[in-house]
């Protein structure tokens, strides 16, 4: 009997041997493969466009489509859900979805995406970026935020590889693109697994002489206390502000993941349960600048549970914020019930102050 105990011990020993080893290697090899992007990285588009914009009224859009796997039926396990990914038929009436709602508003001058993927297991290694593309017929870029050979969660069902990344379409060609890192980071090893989070930067040559710069962001989310979002909030409101104080217009998009200043959970009409994200954008935040979000409307559901209205939480992270020389005409989120994505758009009408003043028109 005491050699047979032995005998299981050394057995089991050798398994949680084998085990570590395996691991082991499954770190070294997620390290040597590990996404490393540049602080700063010059970025060509796609496509052909208008040299200069032709007015100073122009249009923008946001949207995270989350890579065409969150829409209304969706659950995901990150948020306390049991699902990776939509099924095949899903998934497509999903990515169909998205591209109609671009395909309904190709006239406006920009939108910024966020979450398209390219190469991924979770959405069935479709080319998003290309069917996004193709959809608009405008100038695309896209800057690369999410590289991961295998996401090995869930154990029972992983993830597998992710290609991902933001897109930012407009009608006219930009005289120069950046991607720009965030200095945010997950520790090691979480950090092989994660986003490595940017924002991207374009800039367009105005009629008066100065620049037009559009910034599309996706923040960090995932991180207890925001202290990621406090870094990437800080580095994007020095480099925004830097833009301005050159004269420039400077306009920004995208995914916050964040709470705009004063946000409500009071605020929302039709039956919309809101919460609040902590710590919200706080009120010095680039003082003098202009937040441009819709408050009767979120812009992102809780996705522990399918959508439904009145039991999903909801929130706004979705918005823009532009310089004191851009004033905002209107603002208003689509609302869409989550159909397509665990995000719904939101579409700016802004006005350049002084651009005729500038130009001599």
């Amino acid at each position: 009997m005491k050699h047979v105990v032995l005998s299981m011990l050394r057995i089991l020993f050798f398994l949680f041997a084998g085990l570590l080893v395996l691991l082991a290697a499954f770190l070294v090899f997620m390290t040597l493969t590990e996404y490393h992007p540049g602080n700063k990285e010059i970025l060509a588009f796609s496509g052909t466009g208008l040299k200069t914009p032709p007015s100073d009224t122009l249009t923008f859009l946001t949207w995270n489509i989350g890579y065409s796997g969150l829409g209304k039926d969706m659950d995901f396990f990150y948020e306390g859900g049991r699902r990776v990914r939509p099924d095949r038929e899903e998934f497509n009436s999903y990515l169909t979805g998205i591209l109609k709602l671009i395909r309904s508003n190709d006239t406006l001058d920009f939108l910024f995406i966020q979450e398209a993927d390219r190469d991924s297991k979770r959405s069935y290694r479709t080319d998003e970026v290309k069917e996004i593309a193709e959809t608009a017929n405008h100038c695309t870029a896209y800057a690369a935020n999410y590289q991961c050979r295998f996401v090995p969660l869930p154990v029972s069902s992983p993830m597998g590889r992710v290609n991902s990344g933001i897109v930012t379409l407009s009608r006219y060609e930009p005289s120069r693109i950046e991607r720009i890192s965030f200095s945010s980071s997950f520790g090691w090893p979480t950090r092989l697994f994660f986003l490595k989070r940017c924002f991207m930067v374009l800039v367009y040559p105005l009629a008066n002489g100065k620049d037009l710069v559009v910034i599309n962001t996706h923040n960090s989310t995932f991180d207890q206390g925001g202290e990621l979002r406090k870094v990437e909030l800080k580095e994007l409101g020095d480099f925004a502000a830097g833009e301005y104080e050159k004269g420039n217009y400077v306009i920004i998009g995208g995914d916050w993941n964040n709470n705009p200043p004063g946000f409500s959970a009071r605020s929302f009409r039709d039956g919309n349960l809101a919460k609040i994200v902590v710590p919200p954008i706080e009120e010095n935040f680039l003082p003098g600048w202009h937040f441009a979000t819709d408050p009767t409307l979120p812009t992102n559901r809780d996705v522990d549970i399918p959508f439904r209205k009145g039991l999903t939480k909801t929130t706004i992270i979705d918005f823009f914020v532009m310089s004191p020389n851009l004033e905002a005409l209107s603002v208003r989120t689509l609302e869409t019930d989550f159909a397509w994505s665990d995000h719904q758009p939101v579409i700016l009408k802004v006005c350049l102050r002084s651009y005729h003043d500038l130009s001599g028109k």
